[in-house]
Order: structure tokens, then sequence, then C-alpha cells
């Protein structure tokens, strides 16, 4: 799997977050089955035995231990959704994805929150609630969402409720591009930051502007 999958799942009509997540994986590794982690997937949703956004987070981050990475939280394979899947900690948003995507499978719609500093998950039906997968599945209310959000910026930045509205699918892979962008940045990681710039340049919102970083980064790390 190449960049080229990436590009076939960032534009199809309906994104498959799943599918986008493991198609990123597989730029930056080496090739990965795709009909096998989504299978990997499929199995953790069908061993949920309670297909509720309160059963999801209790069976991942209680039953199973999935956790946030709290000794490497800037290990770039905390974004690869495999990884997640097979050691069980991540960070925030793969947490988050894998949360949502186990709920898309029991039947439970469940959606990110891009909340600047830490991502979050948010129901979709009946009242609205917030998880923090990153912080074993806690559930917070509106209040707690921003109480979480002013200690993370200590209160350095406005709150805007605007921070907990839902975060389609292309916006999850775009910023968990940017997360993988800056990484690599920091390391002179240049091949893997190559790859990142181009799955960027991918997507079609993204794709002029990616033009320009795509060429001074190959002038560099060439």
């Amino acid at each position: 799997m190449s960049v080229a999958r990436f590009a076939e799942v960032m534009n199809a009509a309906d994104i498959r977050l799943d599918a986008a997540c493991v198609a990123m994986s597989s730029a930056l590794q080496a090739p990965l089955d795709e009909a096998d982690w989504l299978s990997r997937l499929d199995l953790l949703a069908a061993e949920c035995t309670t297909p509720t956004a309160d059963g999801i987070a209790r069976y991942l981050f209680g039953e199973l231990g999935f956790r946030g990475n709290t000794s490497a939280y800037y290990d770039w394979r905390n974004s690869c959704l495999d990884r997640v899947i097979d050691t069980r900690i991540g960070i925030p948003i793969s947490l988050s994805v894998l949360m949502i995507e186990v709920g898309r499978r029991v039947g439970v719609p469940l959606v990110g929150v891009g909340m600047p500093a830490h991502f979050l998950v948010r129901t979709v039906d009946g009242p609205i609630r917030y998880y923090d997968a990153f912080a074993g599945g806690t559930e917070l209310d509106h209040g707690g969402a921003r109480r979480l959000f002013e200690q993370l910026t200590r209160e350095q930045v406005p709150w805007s409720d605007r921070y907990l509205d839902p975060t389609l699918a292309q916006q999850i892979v775009v910023r968990m591009l940017n997360n993988l962008r800056a990484i690599f940045q920091s390391r002179s990681d240049g091949l893997r930051l190559g790859l990142v710039m181009q799955m960027r340049a991918q997507i079609p919102q993204l794709a002029e502007s990616e033009a320009d970083d795509i060429a001074t980064a190959s002038a560099i790390f060439n």
C-alpha cells in the first residue's frame, strides 16, 4: 500500500476513517494488509457486549486496557492505528479514532471533537456527552471539557463553544498529518516528512498549498 491508496481513500465520496488511518500508517511503514487490520477492528467490536457509548469506553479502556502513551507521547507510531491496536497505547486522537470506529461497528454513532490541545469523542444521539480516550475513556460534560481545555492551555487561550463541534473524518486525518509533520520536522526525519506532505497533497483542500512545501522539502532532504 502506498500514498496512492491514501489518495484513493481520501478522494472517495464517503471517507472511511478507519481505512484512511490504515492507509496513512501503511505509507509510513512497511505495507500493511488493509483487510486484515479492518478485520481486527471488526473482532474488537464483536466482543463489545454493551453497545452504548459508556459500554464501549468501559470495554476499550477498562477491560482491554487501551491507554494514553504518557511515557513516549511524541513517538510517531502513536498515530498509527495498527500500532495502537497492537500495543494498546496511543495519543488522544488515535485512541479516539479507535473508539469511534468500534462505535460505528456496534451501531453507536460517535464523532470526534477537535478541541485545540486535546482531542475528544462525543455522542451523537441523546444528551451530548464527551469522552477523553487518552484518560481511560473518562466521561466529561460541557463544563468538564472546558475545564480540561483551560488546564491544558493554562488559560492562555480564550474558550469558544465551537471547540466542541463535531470534527469530520477528513479533518481528523488532516490533524493527524499535522501532528506527524511537526514530529518529523523536529526530528529531521526527511523521508517520513516527505511522505506526510505527499499525503497532505492528496487532500483536495490542501493540494495547492502543499505543492511548494513538497518541492522545498525535496531540495532540503534529497
